[in-house]
C-alpha cells in the first residue's frame, strides 16, 4: 500500500511552494496558497463529519461509518 501524507503535511508543503514561486501577477501562489486554505477547511470538515458518524455495531463489516474513518485514513485526514 502506498504511504500517504498526512493533509497538514501538504497543506504546509503547498505554503511554502508558492511562498517560493515568483510571477509578475503573484496569480500562481495565491492560488496554491488558496488551495492548501481549502484542504485544510476540507480536513476539518471531514474530521468533525467522522466524528459525528454513528457506528452500527449490528453490521461491522457493512458499517457506513467505519467504511468513511477507513476512507479518510487512507486520505490521511484522520489518523
Amino acid at each position: 500500500m502506498m504511504r500517504v501524507t498526512d493533509t497538514k503535511t501538504i497543506s504546509g508543503a503547498m505554503r511554502e511552494l508558492a511562498a517560493q514561486i515568483q510571477a509578475p501577477d503573484d496569480l500562481p501562489a495565491m492560488a496554491i496558497i488558496e488551495a492548501a486554505r481549502r484542504i485544510d477547511d476540507l480536513a476539518a470538515l471531514a474530521s468533525e463529519m467522522a466524528g459525528m458518524l454513528a457506528h452500527d455495531r449490528a453490521l461491522p463489516d457493512g458499517c457506513k461509518a467505519c467504511a468513511m474513518q477507513k476512507r479518510l485514513a487512507e486520505l490521511g485526514v484522520v489518523a
